[in-house]
């Protein structure tokens, strides 16, 4: 495929895979419902204070499903399918008959790029971003990719173990080695520099207060992420997740016709085992009516149902979703998502403006204020106004803008 834009060309229209833009667009649908949660302000309301809102034990029931079925699966889903697009291309470059050095400069330039973006999304729009995230952890992608099946299983098991490995860590040595409190206290004197009102709560300066409060507030929470990622180990999660999905592209993918029994032993294996350990997370996290990392045993039986439960679950939705691509129903549902898939940059981005509008200090500040009730309402009107977008952009361009962006500053 030569199209003058240099080694790893970019993917034409007519290349891309019709199940994976779809189950990209779910994967969004998904990520969209675990983020109204924070935008919504459910953890800076009490149990009380949630209830006494208009339908409050439906708001509660939302919750519920959200950490039950939702939270982790989703993202894991987007990790997955990074993972799946890296063998995809790597596979088209040694086609080409591009060396694994040339591919590998070529992936680590888009990598670069896409950190770029995050961190302007981090700190510009969302604290709670995964874009820079995913770049960092993409750099070592070409390198932890390579070895034989044997070596990458053990690989992504360790990685996928680490979370808990890490809270037994800090948890046996009552927090010393705790990575997070640093990152915090770097973040709270960066939110003080910026002038944020220091006699609101975060929850009312994240509702209430103006533009610059939420400037500063933001800016507390990004400067304090890595100190979570690391306290959670999510970074070797999602590196666990990127390999599983190159090994899902490379050996699977191209014979995903030919598995019907496999998938759908995955489908039921992956819910046997994920169902009862996600809910038993649910469970946790509904008694301690917040997501906190807990230093207690309780605390590890919560980390260690999640790092348990969410990967055989998130697979379990994929194998559901090749299913029923093979079907006529199942196909013409999932095809709803494919504008938004096609998009997944745009989309992603746009959301978090969107939120940040609606429930923030920057617009209409609606967080705190909004019926949790609302929240499945909120989010099929988001995802149904920009698929709609995506429908009218599509009709015109080739890929959404930040695509365009992202394409241009990788060929440039």
């Amino acid at each position: 495929m030569s199209t003058g834009e240099g080694p790893s060309g970019p993917v034409s229209v007519g290349e891309r895979l019709g199940i994976l833009d779809a189950i990209r667009g779910v994967a969004l649908g998904g990520i969209l419902v675990a983020n109204l949660i924070s935008f919504f302000g459910v953890y800076w309301l009490t149990l009380e204070e949630r209830m006494a809102m208009p339908a409050g034990i439906v708001g509660e029931a939302v919750v519920f499903g959200m950490d039950w079925l939702i939270e982790g699966k989703f993202y894991s889903i987007f990790s997955m399918l990074l993972g799946v697009g890296f063998a995809i291309q790597w596979q088209r470059a040694e086609a080409r008959g591009e060396s694994s050095s040339q591919f590998a400069r070529f992936f680590r330039k888009r990598m670069t790029v896409l950190i770029l973006i995050g961190l302007t999304h981090l700190y510009a729009v969302w604290a709670g971003d995964i874009l820079t995230l995913y770049g960092v952890m993409g750099l070592l992608l070409p390198t932890l990719a390579r070895g034989s099946s044997r070596v990458r299983l053990a690989v992504i098991t360790l990685f996928l173990l680490v979370p808990f490995a890490t809270h037994v860590l800090v948890y046996t040595t009552d927090g010393r080695l705790d990575p997070r409190p640093p990152f915090v206290e770097m973040g709270v004197q960066a939110g003080q520099a910026l002038g944020g009102d220091s006699s609101l709560s975060r929850g009312e300066i994240f509702s209430q207060g103006g533009p610059r409060d939420y400037v500063a507030w933001n800016v507390s929470f990004a400067v304090a992420r890595p100190g979570t990622y690391l306290q959670g180990g999510r970074p070797f999660h999602v590196m666990g997740l990127f390999l599983i999905g190159a090994w899902i592209g490379t050996a699977l993918l191209p014979r995903l016709a030919s598995f019907g029994r496999s998938l759908r032993v995955v489908a039921i294996t992956g819910a046997a085992v994920g169902l009862p350990l996600s809910f038993f997370y649910a469970l946790i996290k509904l008694r301690h009516e917040q997501s906190v990392f807990m230093m207690s045993a309780e605390g590890l039986l919560q980390t260690a149902s999640y790092a348990a439960g969410t990967t055989p679950l998130a697979l379990s939705y994929l194998a559901i979703a090749a299913l029923a691509w093979r079907t006529d129903a199942g196909r013409r549902a999932l095809e709803w998502f494919v504008p938004l898939g096609r998009m997944a940059l745009s989309v992603y981005i746009s959301q978090s403006i969107i939120q940040m509008v609606v429930f923030t200090g920057w617009g209409f500040g609606l967080s705190t204020r909004t019926p949790v009730a609302l929240l499945p309402v909120v989010a099929v009107t988001i995802l149904f106004v920009q698929r709609q977008v995506c429908l009218w952009w599509l009709a015109r361009h080739r890929q959404g803008p930040l695509e365009w962006v992202w394409r241009r500053a990788t060929y440039g």
